[in-house]
């Protein structure tokens, strides 16, 4: 496979939000979130955690429920801010022809249809249930992890919105890779599961427009409508973490991976409590369980179970458990848990605990990008709101800062 040609033209900008915008975007959804509370829609604390060690992990996606979604109890809206097409310092707006979704799936062409740029890298997926390699153009790439991480029903702003992620943490692991000087060949970039990003294979996706065709066209329509933008912080491309659902706010980086990361900041995102049919949920064992998951030996289990610390997110981040004090993370990860924001209750030898939100927490929430969207957010919005300070840029613009990607 030949390398492709570097990306060369560079954009003097970027679109964001400013630093009084987005001292509004709090404000205005902290408004919402005690809107929602006297409505009867109150949230608990959040839910967070799913990944690796210290530093920033290369996890960073995670499950979205495929469960429908009910009404918004309140509808947040956020400010406008021009027309609902996302624009770049060039003026280009991307409310051109929408590319046809069977095209990628054909390995034809990217998502974008005709207008795909000619240098579009390669991306290496490697298939764990098949045991192989799937080599596909980028744009394909983006199409079939936002095929496997958002539910096609969810609005059409919401799914650009993480078509915009999914393309960011590629282009960023690529960009990673290209400046690797290690003697270390790789035989794939990414792998197709939560390790990076749940992507469907063109098998699949061929299966899919032939069974789910009207699905299959929205997913692509979002992908060709955002075709080449990424987000980025100080010039580079972001770490574009995202889960399933909020326990009602989301974490600080550094707070789940221990680095703290500029856009990476706790908001409120108290909406999902009206959506996700992930916002609560119980966990019951046998007490002896859960002390010998937790590697807490006999003689260390009295002294009962106190919280010493939450996070900004509302998340468990300290917990002495009879005489050992864990991470709310050690916890979650031990247990398996859908966050590490948690409360308990003990009865006749079995602790139930009662978690809310799915994932790790940090980034943006799928399901509040969901219900922004539905409040008429675009995805410029939801991106702006949940990734604080960053500029969405064309991934051309790169491409001044190394060679080119290795395929």
């Amino acid at each position: 496979m030949r390398r492709r040609t570097a990306w060369r033209r560079i954009l003097q900008g970027g679109v964001g939000t400013s630093g009084w915008m987005a001292a509004f975007l709090l404000g205005m959804a902290a408004a919402m979130f005690l809107k929602l509370m006297s409505a009867g829609g109150g949230v608990s604390e959040t839910g967070a955690s799913h990944t690796k060690s210290d530093g920033i992990p290369e996890v960073m996606a995670a499950e979205a429920s495929e469960a429908g979604s009910s009404e918004l109890a309140g509808r947040p809206r956020m400010p406008e801010s021009g027309s609902g097409n996302l624009k770049h310092e060039d003026g280009v707006q991307t409310d051109g022809a929408v590319g046809q979704a069977g095209d990628s799936a054909d390995g034809e062409g990217g998502a974008a249809g005709k207008d795909e740029a000619p240098d579009e890298p390669l991306v290496r997926v490697y298939l764990a249930e098949e045991g192989r390699v799937e080599t596909v153009p980028l744009e394909t790439y983006v199409l079939g992890v936002v095929a496997g991480e958002m539910p096609a029903d969810f609005e059409l702003e919401a799914l650009k919105a993480q078509a915009i992620a999914a393309r960011t943490y590629i282009i960023r692991k690529l960009f990673t890779a290209a400046q690797d000087t290690g003697d270390v060949k790789r035989e794939y970039d990414v792998t197709d599961g939560e390790a990076d990003q749940v992507y469907v294979p063109l098998k699949k996706i061929r299966e899919m427009r032939l069974e789910r065709e009207e699905e299959l066209a929205r997913i692509g329509r979002a992908v060709a409508e955002t075709q080449g933008l990424v987000l980025t912080y100080e010039g580079e491309p972001i770490q574009a973490a995202y889960f399933s659902t909020s326990g009602g706010y989301t974490e600080n980086a550094e707070d789940y991976w221990s680095v703290e990361v500029p856009y990476l900041r706790s908001v409120p995102s108290p909406w999902d409590a009206q959506l996700s049919p992930r916002f609560e949920q119980k966990v019951e064992m046998e007490l002896d369980e859960f002390y010998d998951r937790l590697d807490i030996r006999k003689r260390d289990r009295k002294g009962g179970i106190e919280v010493l610390s939450r996070t900004a997110g509302r998340s468990v981040k300290e917990i002495r458990i009879g005489k050992k004090v864990l991470t709310g993370r050690e916890v979650r990860e031990a247990l398996d848990l859908p966050s590490a924001n948690f409360s308990w209750r003990i009865e006749d030898g079995r602790i139930t605990l009662v978690c809310y939100g799915y994932g790790h927490g940090v980034g943006m929430s799928q399901w509040g990008a969901q219900a922004l969207a539905r409040a008429g957010n675009d995805a410029e919005q939801i991106l702006a709101y949940y990734y604080r300070g960053t500029r969405l840029v064309r991934s051309a613009s790169l491409a001044a800062s190394f060679e080119s990607f290795k395929t």
